[in-house]
């Protein structure tokens, strides 16, 4: 009796002590799960608001850039001019229909509407918002929103210059259910937005549901004062809303009022579900501690019993579980001597498992262990319709790392790598080094959106540099990312799925990118285009386009640099990443080489005889330093063109000189003796060291692009890197250009920093060889050059 008293008041005290804490845990979860959720409902409209500001913000700065275009064009100016309003008619409509405008007006200078696109019907009036005319006069340009036929819309005003003000120039767009569409898919907020215009009936734009549309908009007409402010929650049909209302900034100060909804019950799902899990799992782990308890309070098992269970479990090969038996004679040393023999058959099996299944370097799973896991991890997931993701990835430009600093360095970076790897990504999932620098982690989702948040972590992991033996590189990667059932079925098709899509974000210089279904194509693409190289270059479907570089001391284009094409019969226009690459792999770079020098040479020849003082830029490939005819095969061009070795430049990279700086620097040596100059192009994306770049004999550094783009914006680092590398180069006795110029910001800035000359889409993009000569004679940059005989 006393035995069963005690046994029934210790499983009574241990399972209520248990049911307490389970119930304290699940109301502390729910009142700090709906606080939680009311701040997030609360910050998530705010940001919402900001959001919407910022996308008409961009949009009005995009819609300026339009007018901008169509209050330049010299036509257009010269019809205004002369009052040409048939003329003027059709282009406000040709570009308003070209951007998809909904109202386009020319407005004279005294404010009068002289044509506009909405069949006329203002033309010989007074603009209808002249506060935005007035507002353009005095800042230059003028952007608003405003209430157009009582339906909002952003307007944006330019002059028209010739060269002063003749006339203005308005465009304007509906804020329509795609703008508001918009803001839905970025923020997942309900968005609604009406205009209140005297005489009007209210009109209503939102993302709601269409019920839920006119419960609004009877509100807002039996309200025309809304009294809805921020945090009130309202009930639209079924489903409440946490909601935040604020008027609409307007040029013509027309009532326009935006409405911003959070459904709370959507808010709440993800709450209520974690609620059910919490408690789920609480009802199973009160289960298995009643199961528990009942168990221990059966006493313990007979010594003997637990031995021969010990023995059939290491007989079938289990070896996890230890044998104790807490006993001072015979029976408990033997079980002692039994687990001893256990551990050590287990720790030798596990070290041999180990090696098999294991990188030796990183101590990461190898390609055998993940292909298993994966095979398992698919069919574990088929029955319940989850997804099972796979992202590849290798490190950009490992080659270049082990040739410059080392194999050792090279092993110490994967250890690195692969380090950051598992900490970047969850205890479930599986991190793998598949072979050389090239990793892979297969992961489980419930929406295949959100696999993009993996490769989200695994990037951010990446971005800070890494510092081994006392050198700091940054390193990228390239990953491919496939789903399983979404892109295959079985895990071979899946790692080569996510192979496929890893190269496609390597090809298109992209962090990460998704498989697309059909892109297994590709490699017979990349076959088809290997066998067509050679024929293209025959049959001159290669074409030369011409970039001008100008010199910030006269601002004139003197130099160009030439930058190969390909219009294929098939494929059509074909950029160089598309080709050069498997023209290298298959050694058929030598000739794409010769063709652009010959062709690249001959133009200059042919300027210079016209009468456009030019210096022409080539790039060559690494492939091509290994060439020792290179340096002949040149001159002779150089010759047969009648061109001076001194208006040929060639480019190479910091890369291509680092596979092989002896040979390379030889090549390049012949080549500065026969008196044609070279350029470092991509400066700043190798590893090379400055001892190595003072033994070149190179004439001029180029700035990559990654640092200049941005300039002018803002960047405080990539304007140390170029001021850093400008002051560099002119210490050594080099010239410093800077490519990737995309706008009148970043020329400034350059210009400031002492950059010798610039090119990228701010001067011209790439033209083919007519269309250059046009712009040379025509443009700015290049005035003042005589006109064709």
């Amino acid at each position: 009796m006393f035995v069963r008293s005690f046994r029934a008041k210790l499983l009574v005290l241990f399972l209520g002590a248990l049911v307490l804490l389970q119930l304290a845990t699940l109301t502390v979860v729910h009142l700090a799960g709906r606080s939680s959720l009311q701040k997030a409902m609360t910050e998530e409209l705010r940001v919402g608001s900001r959001v919407l500001d910022r996308l008409l913000e961009a949009r009005g700065r995009r819609l300026s850039d339009s007018v901008r275009v169509l209050a330049a064009d010299f036509p257009f100016r010269e019809a205004v001019a002369s009052g040409d309003l048939p003329t003027i008619g059709s282009v406000l409509l040709n570009h308003g229909s070209r951007i998809d405008a909904d109202a386009v007006f020319l407005i004279s200078l005294d404010g009068q509407v002289e044509a506009d696109t909405l069949d006329g019907r203002y033309a010989g009036r007074a603009f209808p918002i002249p506060a935005l005319v007035e507002k353009a006069r005095d800042a230059g340009e003028a952007s608003a929103i405003v209430s157009l036929d009582g339906r909002p819309h952003q307007f944006v005003v330019v002059p028209v210059l010739a060269p002063q003000p003749i006339a203005w120039v308005c465009i304007g767009f509906e804020i329509d259910e795609s703008v508001l569409g918009d803001l839905n898919r970025l923020t997942g907020l309900e968005v609604s937005l009406w205009s209140m215009a005297e005489g009007r009936s209210p009109s209503l734009i939102s993302t709601l549901p269409s019920a839920a549309q006119r419960e609004l908009l009877a509100r807002a007409t039996s309200h025309p004062r809304s009294a809805m402010l921020a945090g009130e929650k309202i009930a639209l049909g079924d489903t409440p809303y946490e909601s935040l209302e604020r008027p609409l900034e307007t040029a013509d100060r027309s009532a326009i009022n935006v409405l911003l909804q959070r459904s709370i019950e959507e808010a709440e799902r993800p709450l209520r579900q974690l609620e059910l899990r919490i408690f789920v799992l609480s009802s199973l782990v009160l289960l298995v501690a009643i199961v528990a308890a009942i168990f221990f309070a059966r006493g313990v098992t007979r010594p003997l019993l637990s031995l021969a269970g010990a023995a059939q479990r290491i007989e079938k090969g289990d070896y996890s579980a230890p044998v104790t038996i807490a006993q001072d004679d015979e029976i408990g040393l033997l079980a002692t001597s039994f687990d001893t023999m256990r551990a050590g058959i287990r720790e030798r099996e596990e070290r041999i498992l180990h090696q098999a299944t294991h990188d030796a370097l990183t101590g990461l799973p190898n390609r055998t262990f993940f292909l298993e896991h994966l095979t398992q991890a698919i069919a574990a997931a088929a029955p319940d319709g989850g997804q099972v993701g796979m992202l590849m990835m290798d490190i950009d430009r490992f080659k270049d790392i082990n040739d410059t600093l080392g194999h050792r360095f090279g092993d110490d970076l994967l250890v690195e790598f692969g380090r950051r790897l598992r900490q970047a990504t969850r205890e479930s999932d599986t991190v793998a080094r598949l072979g050389g620098d090239e990793f892979a982690v297969m992961f489980e989702v419930d929406d295949a959106m959100l696999a993009s948040e993996v490769a989200r972590r695994i990037s951010g992991a990446l971005e800070a540099p890494f510092t081994l033996a006392g050198v700091s590189i940054d390193v990228r990667a390239s990953m491919g990312i496939a789903l399983c059932p979404l892109h295959a079925d079985d895990a071979g098709t899946l790692m080569k799925r996510a192979d496929v899509a890893m190269y496609d974000a390597k090809r298109n210089h992209e962090s990460v990118a998704f498989y697309e279904p059909g892109r297994d194509e590709h490699t017979l693409r990349r076959l088809s285009i290997l066998s067509e190289l050679r024929n293209a270059i025959a049959t001159d479907q290669l074409e030369l386009h011409y970039q001008p570089k100008i010199d910030f001391g006269s601002e004139r284009a003197g130099h160009a640099e030439a930058l190969v094409r390909w219009r294929h019969p098939v494929h059509g226009m074909m950029p160089p990443d598309e080709f050069i690459t498997l023209a290298e792999q298959s050694g058929n770079i030598g000739l794409i080489t010769k063709w652009v020098l010959q062709r690249a040479i001959r133009d200059c020849g042919v300027w210079r005889r016209s009468g456009l003082d030019l210096t022409v830029a080539v790039n060559l490939s690494a492939l091509d330093l290994f060439d020792p005819e290179l340096p002949a095969i040149v001159s002779d061009l150089l010759l047969e063109a009648g061109l001076e070795p001194a208006h040929l430049v060639l480019e190479i990279t910091e890369s291509a000189v680092m596979r092989d700086a002896a040979r390379a620097r030889k090549i390049l040596g012949e080549l500065k003796d026969r008196g044609i100059s070279l350029s470092i192009d991509d400066y700043g994306t190798g590893y090379s060291s400055l001892a190595h770049l003072r033994r070149l004999p190179v004439d001029e550094l180029k700035i990559d692009k990654s640092f200049v783009v941005n300039l002018g914006g803002g960047s405080a680092e990539d304007s140390v890197i170029v001021r850093s590398t400008i002051e560099l180069g002119h210490n050594m006795g080099l010239r410093v250009i800077a490519e990737g110029v995309e706008s009148e910001a970043a020329w400034r800035e350059l210009k400031s920093l002492g950059c010798d000359m610039a090119q990228g889409y701010y001067v011209s993009r790439p033209l083919p060889s007519d269309q250059f000569v046009v712009w040379m004679r025509e443009s700015r940059w290049g005035a003042n050059l005589p006109a064709p005989c």
